[in-house]
């Protein structure tokens, strides 16, 4: 006699499940032991994935402020270093960084401003009122031997 449809159904719905019954109780919260682990690890990671804070800026306060639009900028901040001097400066240009102490990173820095220069074209200093007035002057006298005629100088209101 064959079995009906039904039958076969009742007598093979099990078959494709793992153990019986106290296996499936026991694995029921696999899962969420995963999602806990899971959760514990980013707990334990967040200072490491956190953004860096920025570096505090500071620049000069003046009475006068004008619209000054400029294509290009550069960025001087003073950043502390393990050399005997303590602090060194860093010029921003061109999405890149130069060290003004070396003297390779300045001939490199002065190259980029001679193809700025090369478009004629203005050129914003903004730079934090730490920085020593010698690398000021000497990054404008790169700037001018470049060949940039204009060098305005940031600063920001007074309140």
């Amino acid at each position: 006699m064959r079995e009906s449809l039904d039958e076969v159904v009742r007598k093979h719905r099990n078959m494709y499940h793992f153990g019986g019954s106290w296996a499936r109780v026991l694995l029921a919260p696999v899962p969420w032991i995963g999602c806990l682990f899971v959760f514990l690890l980013l707990l334990l990671t967040h200072r490491r994935l956190a953004v860096a804070p920025g570096v505090p800026f500071d620049l000069p306060p003046a009475k006068t402020v004008e619209g000054v639009q400029s294509p290009r900028t550069a960025l001087m901040i003073p950043v502390a270093n393990d050399a005997p001097g303590g602090e060194e400066t860093l010029v921003f240009f061109d999405d890149d960084r130069f060290s003004l102490l070396d003297p390779e990173q300045v001939d490199a820095l002065s190259e980029r401003l001679r193809s700025a220069g090369t478009a004629g074209c203005e050129l914003l200093l903004m730079a934090d009122k730490r920085i020593p007035h010698g690398d000021v002057m000497r990054f404008v006298a790169l700037a001018r031997a470049a060949g940039i005629p204009k060098i305005d100088v940031g600063t920001k209101p007074e309140p």
